[in-house]
């Protein structure tokens, strides 16, 4: 039986992530101006880096498909971008519903990226938690 593999990523920039920092609680005020951290080039280029550098192979490795079906897991990482942008505490949200060495390859990919350009709340840099969500997805020919 041949596999073939699509590897689909959720672009998830957040409703659950909140700038924050690690001292202050700022108050939201109507004339409040966040911004999220981002990937430089946006969502394309975020979508761009991904198909360029997550090892898709893992997914095919990893989870059995039977024939004519289907398999799906979607690991969602959780990491801090600083105030210049740089990418720490990276960790899987979601260690016991997929395969380890998913959480693994998702993790490499976003530990080895370029920086980020930092959230701002009022034009100033703050620290920021982002989570993003990268599906593997595995069908049988």
């Amino acid at each position: 039986m041949k596999q073939g593999l699509l590897i689909a990523f959720a672009f998830l920039f957040a409703a659950i992530s909140h700038a924050q920092t690690t001292t202050n609680t700022i108050a939201a005020q109507s004339d409040t101006i966040k911004i999220e951290a981002k990937f430089p080039g946006g969502a394309g280029g975020w979508a761009s880096y991904l198909q360029h550098n997550l090892r898709a192979e893992v997914g095919a490795e990893n989870l059995k498909v039977k024939r004519h079906k289907t398999v799906r897991q979607t690991v969602v990482v959780s990491f801090l971008v600083n105030k210049e942008g740089k990418i720490s505490e990276v960790t899987v949200e979601n260690p016991n519903e997929v395969h380890p060495a998913l959480a693994a390859e998702a993790m490499r990919v976003i530990k080895k990226g370029p920086d980020w350009l930092p959230a701002t709340i009022n034009g100033k840099p703050v620290i920021y938690r982002q989570k993003q969500q990268i599906s593997f997805v595995v069908s049988a020919e």
